[in-house]
């Protein structure tokens, strides 16, 4: 059965999800499908192996799943399917929109462009990480998904989607819709080393879903914050994650009241991070009951990501069909 897409989104299988990982992505997925959306959601494998083994992305994938259940997706209302489980009309499409950029105009994509700053170069670069953009330009148009939420960090990918999507449009004829910015606010969690923004690269400064209550306080009690009566963005990350991470309204009072005793010159941060850490502490041991619940289910796993596929394969064979139609006249 063929299912019309309005919101598609996509997440990497690249080990256990960060609580910047829940408060960026999986939340506001979150939000959309319990507002009556009806998103896709898919398991980027493929972008995946741009950094990691495939035997290791492999392994990830059921985990990732379990992480999504746990966190509150709902089968019934977000339909998850793994990308290679398509690959076939995927990477078919991908060479064709591949025929309608140039190397140039990748280059200048800010995240490539970063990438390469940060250490890579033309010469030590992975190609699939010039890839990236027209492969995810075939991820959106071949599911004809009509709203993507990006945060501003990811608007030039889209941007290329939508070039792509045009071109393709003016040059064989009307096929794909353009797709729209879907704008998810971009939440600055920041490493607790306050070193950047929380990364699985740097796992000292991460809190990991995964992580045991003991661990993740340890980890919070050793946070940078701030100076007395000053607000800096170490203290504000933090203060984020207490106010977002499905705290009370009491709870989020008792922040305010310590962030205006702190501004007050009073030292309180040692309260605070108690405060943080009772907050990160419930939601982990929630989620990773949860979570083994899940997984005590593999079976159910299994079944509901080839309900994804089949939904995620016709949709794609319907728009193969029509691309081809346009493109060579059959």
């Amino acid at each position: 059965m063929e299912k019309n897409v309005n919101i598609l989104t996509g997440v990497r299988p690249t080990g256990s999800l960060t609580i910047a990982n829940y408060l960026g992505a999986v939340k506001p997925l979150l939000e959309l499908q319990n507002a009556g959306e009806e998103p896709l959601l898919f398991v980027a494998d493929l972008h995946a192996i741009t950094d990691y083994e495939p035997s290791q992305v492999k392994g990830f994938i059921k985990e990732l799943v379990a992480d999504y259940l746990a966190l509150g997706v709902d089968p019934a209302k977000t339909t998850i399917y793994i990308q290679s489980d398509i690959i076939g009309p995927l990477m078919t499409l991908t060479a064709y929109l591949a025929r309608l950029t140039t190397v140039a105009e990748l280059l200048r994509i800010p995240t490539i462009k970063d990438k390469i700053k940060h250490g890579q170069s033309p010469e030590s670069a992975n190609a699939l990480l010039f890839f990236y953009p027209v492969l995810m330009a075939a991820d959106i148009l071949i599911q004809k998904s009509k709203s993507i939420p990006v945060g501003e960090d990811q608007v030039a990918h889209l941007e290329t989607t939508r070039m792509l999507a045009d071109r393709f449009n003016k040059k064989y004829g009307e096929v794909f819709p353009i797709p729209k910015v879907h704008q998810v606010k971009s939440l600055r969690i920041l490493s607790l080393k306050g070193d950047g923004k929380m990364s699985k690269s740097s796992p000292d400064g991460a809190i990991f879903l995964t992580d045991t209550p003991e661990a993740a306080e340890k980890k919070i009690k050793s946070a940078q914050t701030a100076m007395d009566k000053e607000i800096t963005p170490n203290l504000e990350s933090l203060i984020l994650i207490a106010k977002l991470l499905d705290s009370t309204e009491d709870e989020q009072k008792k922040v305010d009241d310590i962030i205006e005793r702190h501004k007050a010159g009073e030292q309180v941060m040692g309260e605070f991070k108690g405060l943080v850490s009772e907050i990160v502490k419930r939601f982990l041991v929630k989620f990773q009951t949860k979570r083994a619940e899940v997984l005590k289910t593999p079976d159910y796993i299994v079944e509901l990501l080839k309900k994804g596929a089949d939904i995620a394969s016709q949709n794609a064979e319907a728009t193969m069909k029509q691309v081809e139609e346009k493109m060579f006249g059959v």
